[in-house]
């Protein structure tokens, strides 16, 4: 395991422990520290950074970094990361006028 997947596996479980402060920290590192040759891991940990964000009312980053994590999930094929961030989407639901979430729902539901 690299220290790149330890800290972001660290932040994944900070969310479920409803720290999403703490959450947002240890994701961000992780992400800094994945090679791009691991583009369908940093697409999940971006996911994942977006749903700590979302969980802080961060909610304009958290649909840009969402966005991005799905534009390259589709790039790359990764169906199940797809997936991951089409479960996020009704979080942002009650969002529709923030900046950069009508857009993101709009690439969701062009996806599914």
């Amino acid at each position: 395991m690299s220290p790149a997947d330890l800290a972001v596996d660290a932040g994944r479980c900070l969310i479920d422990l409803g720290e999403p402060g703490p959450a947002l920290h240890q994701i961000t590192q992780g992400v800094a520290l994945l090679p791009t040759a691991r583009d369908k891991t940093r697409a999940v940990f971006l996911a994942y950074e977006a749903e700590s964000l979302l969980r802080q009312g961060e909610i304009d980053h958290s649909a840009a970094l969402v966005g991005e994590a799905l534009v390259l999930a589709q790039r790359i094929g990764a169906s199940r990361c797809v997936r991951q961030v089409s479960d996020l989407a009704l979080g942002y639901e009650p969002h529709l006028k923030v900046q950069g979430v009508a857009q993101f729902l709009s690439i969701v539901r062009a996806a599914t």
